[in-house]
């Protein structure tokens, strides 16, 4: 038995590019889906917090054609993440209003998932079988989870023009308990965040809202971050540094050709897509709906999330496939001591960091998109699958083509 995990394709977002909207890298996946038993979708099909519920559904019509075609005969498993979260917390309303109607108390137990969702998948998916989880699902011994309980462990990082608007959301979502230690615990403080995230892009002319906001946000960062600049001098100096090679920092950089090059394409793919409010900045950024930086060191995330097993007490299998953090990462162990493997499936979406040509460098290590895992019951380990390697330019590669 094989099973094929992959996650964050975040369709409809406007924070970067769904790449798997696209027939090119549908065609790079497509050869994956050959030969499993099943798919499993670790969450963030769909972006409900940076897009209109119709926009996502739209965008993914490519990616479910593609299963359909596939996988007759086999099965799809659906795990929600933090973007498209609203399909849990709609099934929680679900069952409260039916207790309500019905004068019993809230069911628990069964399948997990709107009716209605479900309902799209099979229309969309006939002749697969399809499944729908929630928080966790297991397959040959390894457990797989999308991960976005690993936030509330993790400090934020980066500097404070591209962190003032994460900074805000979550110190409203910081209402939950400081440690949890239960899944109610982790719940409460997803459903605060996401909720919010939802509502806002779904409202007209939401998303659009949601850039001016981000954009002013920056401008607030900048302003702060050059009063506060003869503090930073020499960090800045010394990063400056780094930049121009001049300084070897440890990190692989791209030739600043290409950095300038990906700085103007982004632009003009902002601003084509988005004319009702063009990018501010010459380098656009976007926003972080976690306190994750995906340009980050993995390590950061990973022990975080290591924190999360310990807590709930998920390290019994010993193998662990998770996402959320659009990191790829194969067969590592965290700092923590305990006998658990971890995998990253990484993500679909193209999200650059263009806050400098180092930062944009380690975005291209740590989280260049086209990843999956591979999870083979009859092999000791699952395995990462990296489609899009030949197009990273820290390899060689020309960059995505593109759109």
């Amino acid at each position: 038995m094989r099973a094929l995990v992959i996650s964050d394709t975040h369709f409809g977002a406007w924070t970067g590019r769904d790449l798997l909207r696209e027939e090119f890298f549908l065609e790079r996946l497509a050869p994956q889906l050959e030969g499993i038993d099943e798919l499993i979708f670790l969450g963030d099909l769909f972006d409900f917090l940076f897009g209109s519920v119709e926009e996502a559904v739209t965008a993914a019509d490519g990616l479910l054609g593609l299963i359909a075609a596939k996988l007759v005969g086999k099965r799809l498993v659906f795990l929600a993440g933090n973007h498209d979260h609203h399909l849990v917390h709609r099934d929680e309303e679900n069952r409260l209003e039916a207790a309500l109607a019905g004068g019993g108390s809230v069911a628990s137990g069964g399948a997990p998932g709107p009716d209605f969702f479900r309902a799209f998948l099979e229309r969309k998916l006939p002749g697969v079988e399809v499944e729908i989880a929630y928080p966790t699902y297991e397959f040959g011994g390894v457990l797989c989870t999308h991960g976005h309980y690993l936030d509330p462990h993790i400090r934020l990082s980066g500097s404070r023009a591209d962190r003032l608007l994460t900074r805000t959301l979550w110190a409203i979502a910081a209402g939950g308990p400081e440690e949890p230690t239960r899944i109610e615990d982790y719940e409460s403080v997803t459903t605060l965040l996401t909720e919010w995230l939802y509502i806002a892009a779904q409202m007209p002319h939401g998303t659009h809202a949601q850039q001016n906001v981000f954009r002013a946000a920056q401008r607030a960062g900048r302003l702060v971050s050059t009063l506060g600049a003869p503090i930073r001098g020499a960090e800045r100096l010394a990063a400056q540094l780094r930049d121009r090679g001049l300084v070897d920092g440890g990190e692989p950089l791209p030739s600043e050709a290409h950095f300038d090059a990906v700085v103007r394409d982004e632009a003009r793919r902002q601003a084509s897509e988005q004319p009702l409010s063009a990018p501010a900045f010459p380098r656009p950024l976007y926003p972080e709906p976690t306190v994750i930086s995906r340009s980050d060191p993995s390590e950061r995330a990973l022990e975080a999330f290591a924190k999360v097993v310990e807590n709930l007490g998920w390290g019994g299998s010993g193998r662990i496939v998770f996402a959320h953090t659009h990191q790829p990462l194969a067969d590592v162990e965290s700092a923590r001591g305990e006998r658990v493997r971890y995998w990253n499936t990484g993500s679909w979406i193209y999200e650059p960091d263009l806050s400098s040509r180092q930062a944009y460098g380690r975005y291209l290590r740590y989280a260049w998109p086209g990843t999956a895992v591979l999870v083979d019951a009859d092999a000791p380990q699952p395995r990462l699958l990296s489609m899009l390697d030949d197009l990273n330019p820290l390899h060689g590669g020309p960059g995505l083509p593109a759109p």
